[in-house]
This record gives structure tokens, sequence and C-alpha cells, in this order.
């Protein structure tokens, strides 16, 4: 059905006194601010209604209840005097009862009420109705005092995170009033409905799972950036936090995904009831299960400098480092800073759309003519070590191997993206331990549990740590399970490069 007006704002009196004389309270902002993003997004103007006259003693109002079966729409801004107020909780439950009796509460797995916490409230306090829906937090909390301070566009400390959320709170209403308009037919034939109507064909779910709260800033950022790119990302609203409940409708939402993207920071996360697990471990969990079922492709993220705060969740950390089956199944883990496990992701989404088919084996790539193809191995070193590894290339190239350096001129992303090109397309990969560090080494060999989700469907030939000169303890005891090691400190170890190149 066709709506009258788009949204109604749900708020406590109190919330939209001003603390400075002569300027519009918070709800008034907040009212204006997105009245004016919803515009740009939609390409039309939304209605947006409440009652600018609401006291916190006023007598509950029939007039108003009765037209929510003509807003598409509630938000309710959550606040201590919000659900403190009988008015407020019976706003909520009155339109939600309206809502059953038109389109109903939840449309394609998404409420119509959005949460916006302008002041941290128990779920306890919330009507019963919109408990697990998940919530818009305008609000943060200072690292050093622990005090929560409330986003607003009037200060500047706090005005970055205002926009951000406000932001991400009409992408998320624009998307669902178009999905509501979509339900009754033809969009009109407008520029924004026609953009709408494209950006559908190409959604796809990705399943971004809740993370613990030092993560939060991070999943925020990685949702919108995901949104920005037209995907829909669930879940939408707030997971149960009951168990065997919670892995019910992960499971179930699973099932419609394309990609399941996980976040582990330095906290264990929210333990549900029924469980000693945390919500972090069990959505893992279910997704493995789905992956070994269904080869949901996977991405897990953990910090470089990850620090776990307790034993549970260092145990579940050292499960996912050393490649347990029930954690890790379908999975790449990427170990790095955000930004590094956002390219992986934008990589593995391209992967996933632009398949190739299978070609048809030619006659230069049938029987015996593999000594027709060009053999590509990329060979990893420090800036320092450039003139080191001639006798290591020369025998590669001697041996009919083409060899790729990493560049080292240009900015930062020119070099990433060739690195990363190299990775995807190359036969195989090693790494010349000469004059790099300890921690140079273990960052290019993260790139080996990175490299499918760069996009790479082949699996690579062989990876090859080389240990070069100059002779140190930490190379003298240097081992792995993650790639061949080859000592090279004296000199070039022809036979057993030779049986390294015999892999590809």
């Amino acid at each position: 059905m066709l709506f009258e007006k788009d949204i109604f704002i749900s708020y406590a009196h109190i919330d939209d006194e001003s603390m400075i004389e002569d300027r519009k309270g918070w709800i008034s902002e907040f009212h204006r601010a997105l009245e004016i993003r919803l515009g740009q997004l939609l390409g039309s103007r939304p209605v947006i209604w409440r009652d600018p006259a609401l006291q916190g003693n006023h007598i509950f109002d029939k007039e108003i209840v009765d037209q929510f079966s003509r807003v598409a729409l509630m938000i309710s801004i959550m606040s201590p005097r919000y659900t403190k107020s009988d008015w407020c909780i019976r706003e909520v439950n009155e339109f939600y009862q309206a809502c059953q009796q038109n389109a109903g509460f939840i449309v394609n797995n998404k409420a119509r009420v959005f949460k916006v916490i302008k002041t941290p409230v128990t779920l306890d306090a919330q009507a019963e109705c919109i408990r697990n829906i998940l919530g818009y937090e305008f609000y943060g909390t200072d690292p050093h005092t622990g005090r929560i301070k409330e986003y607003s566009p009037l200060f500047s400390h706090t005005e970055k995170g205002y926009w951000e959320k406000l932001d991400d709170l009409a992408n998320d209403i624009a998307s669902f009033l178009e999905e509501l308009k979509s339900l009754n037919g033809p969009a009109k034939s407008t520029k924004g409905a026609t953009d709408a109507k494209e950006s559908a064909k190409k959604v796809k779910n990705i399943y971004l799972s809740e993370s613990s709260y030092d993560t939060r800033d991070a999943r925020d950022s990685l949702k919108r950036e995901l949104q920005d790119h037209g995907y829909n990302m669930l879940p939408f609203g707030q997971l149960p936090l009951v168990a065997p409940v919670l892995k019910d409708d992960v499971a179930a939402m699973l099932r419609d995904t394309q990609l399941s993207i996980h976040l582990i920071g330095n906290n264990y996360g929210i333990i549900p009831e029924g469980t000693e697990k945390s919500i972090v471990e069990l959505q893992n969990e279910v997704a493995a299960a789905e992956s070994i079922n269904s080869k949901l492709p996977r991405l897990i993220w953990l910090p470089d400098n990850i620090d776990p705060v307790d034993e549970r969740h260092k145990r579940f950390v050292q499960l996912l480092e050393s490649g347990n089956l029930q954690q890790i199944a379908g999975a790449d883990i990427v170990k790095g800073s955000i930004e590094d496990f956002k390219s992986v992701i934008h990589d593995k989404l391209k992967a996933m759309e632009h398949v190739p088919a299978t070609p048809p084996v030619s006659p230069a790539m049938s029987g015996n003519s593999d000594e027709h193809r060009t053999r590509m191995v990329y060979l990893i070193c420090d800036l320092q070590d450039l003139d080191s590894i001639v006798p290591l290339e020369d025998h590669l190239f001697g041996s009919g191997i083409e060899v790729v350096l990493p560049i080292f001129d240009g900015d930062e992303t020119q070099i990433r993206e060739d690195h990363i090109e190299n990775l995807k397309n190359c036969s195989g990969v090693i790494i010349y331990y000469g004059y790099g560090s300890e921690v140079w080494l273990r960052t290019k060999m993260r790139d080996f549990m990175k490299i499918s989700g760069y996009g790479r469907i082949a699996p690579l030939g062989f990876k090859c740590v080389y240990v070069a000169s100059p002779a140190t303890p930490a190379k003298q005891r240097f081992r792995t399970l993650e790639a061949d090691v080859i000592n090279g400190v004296d000199q070039v170890p022809i036979t057993e490069l030779n049986n390294l190149l015999s892999k590809i």
C-alpha cells in the first residue's frame, strides 16, 4: 500500500531542549538534517512528521495514533526519559499494531521502526516489540574516562561521529523506503527511481557478523563502504541473545548470503544465554558449518596487534590461527590493518562477480606443450637486496622462468596494486629473506593467507622462503609450515631450486 507520510519521529520532549540559547534542540536539528540528507538520496523531499508540542505530561493523543496506519516507518529516539515515558512506549506499541493491519511490521527481513540511541538505555527498558532491532548509536565512549559522549553537530569533538551515523541511518532508510515503494508496483519514471531499480539488480547479500565493542568503528566503516557499493548487509536487526535462537537466525541469514565477513578484535564479545561462547565465536562457528555444507566463502579479519584481553578469547584466536576446521572452514584469514582488509574484500567480491568461463583447451595448452607456457615467479625482496638477488634471478631466468620483482617507486597505492596483481598472476612465489627484518618477512608471509581473498582462483604452484645472507641467529632457527624453506646463505642451492620449479 501507499503511505501518506514517510516517517514519524517518536521522541521525549526533554531531548529537544537546547542547552545553548537561541539554538535548535537535538531532535529539531536531527529532523532538519535527516530530511535534507534523505531528500538528496531519494531525489525528492521526504514527508517527516513529529509532534513539536509534545510534553511529558500530555494526555495520549488518539489523533496521532489514528495516523499511524498512513505512516511508512517510525524513528524511535531512545534516551532514559523516552523509556520512562508511558506516552513514548505506547506510541511504539500502537505503531506496531498499526503495521500489522497493512504491510506488516517486518518487510524483507527489516523492521519498520528504526531505533536511534541518543543516550544508552537497557534493552529491558525498551518496548518489547523493538528490543531485537539493531540501533544506531549516536554516542561514543571516551577512551580515557569511560564516560558516554553523545554525538552532536554543535561540538567539534563529536561532530564527525554524528554526521557518519546520520548518513548511515539516511542510507538505510532510503533503501527501505524504495523497497516499500517497489511492493506497490512500478516506481514513477524519475531518475532517482531508475537509479534505485538499477542498483537493486546489482545488490548481493553480505553477512557482516556482529562484533565486539572495540571493533565497532571498523565494522561501521566497512558496512558503510559496502552499502555504498550497492550490497545489502545482514543482519539488519539485533541478533537474539539466546544461543539456540541466535544460531538458527544466523544460519537462516547465511543461507541467503554470498559472502560472510567476521571481524575479530581484542575483546571476546557478549555471551548469550544458554552458552559459554561469545556472540562473535558463535556466528563464526555457524558460518563455518554453513561453509562446509554449501561452500559459502568467508573472510576473517584479525588486527596486526591483536591482544586478547581474557583467556576465552585467547583460546578462540589460537584456534583461528592454528587452522582449526570448526573455526576456519571456507575462510581466508587476513591479518593486518582494516584498510588492507577492505582491499581484500573488494578483490574477493570482484572475483566472485566476474568468474571467468572455463576456456576451451587449445592445442598449445594440451598434451606435452607445457614447455610453451611461460612460467612466472614473483620474487619478493627488500630494496636493500636488489643486488644480492642477481645469482638467484639468473638461475630462474636460465631455467625458463619469467621473474617479476616488486616495484619500489610510486605511491603506496600503486605499489600495493602491483603487488596484488603479481600475487594473482604468478605461478609461484619466492620471498628472498636477506636484509629484510623479521617483521618484514612476517608481513610478506601473511599475504599467503590472503591470496584467495585477493581474487586468485588457481592455487599457487609453490610458496617459498629463500633464506639468504647475511646469516643471523633468527635465520638459523627459521622454519614454517606455510611455505618451502630453502637455505641459500652460502650459495645458490641448484638442486633444491630445480625441485621447487618442477611444481609449476
